[in-house]
């Protein structure tokens, strides 16, 4: 069975918004490990908009968080990386596209490759 993981977020510019859901690029056969990366995502972005958002009291980065600035990573977008566990024990990096100015996340879900079955999500409105 395979698990992808699927976002809800808001988007835009100066000028209009729009709600979209998309769903992750990335694939898991192992469930706990698709858990893990949905409470991660939930864990970067209250850390992400605790830091880019002034009025907002600043949420302790996540232990698992270990991205540093280097050849193509800028200081300032240390905190827009969020890194992802793989079913190899790897991680992945990658920048997720509901962090930006104009976006912000409504929540995510686990999607089940067999209809009928449960999802397993967060909602952040």
């Amino acid at each position: 069975m395979k698990y992808r993981i699927k976002y809800a977020y808001q988007t835009g510019d100066s000028f209009h918004t729009e709600d979209n859901e998309r769903l992750l690029e990335y694939e898991w056969e192992d469930l706990e490990v698709a858990k893990e990366c949905l409470k991660r995502i939930r864990e970067h972005y209250s850390w992400y908009e605790s830091i880019t958002n002034s009025w907002m009291d600043e949420v302790e980065k996540p232990a698992w968080h270990n991205i540093t600035k280097g050849e193509f990573i800028d200081e300032h977008d240390v905190h827009n990386l969020i890194n992802l566990p793989m079913d190899n024990g790897k991680e992945i990096q990658f920048w997720p596209p509901w962090c930006g100015y104009f976006e912000t996340l409504y929540g995510a879900s686990i999607v089940l490759d067999s209809p009928g079955t449960e999802e397993i999500e967060f909602s952040l409105r």
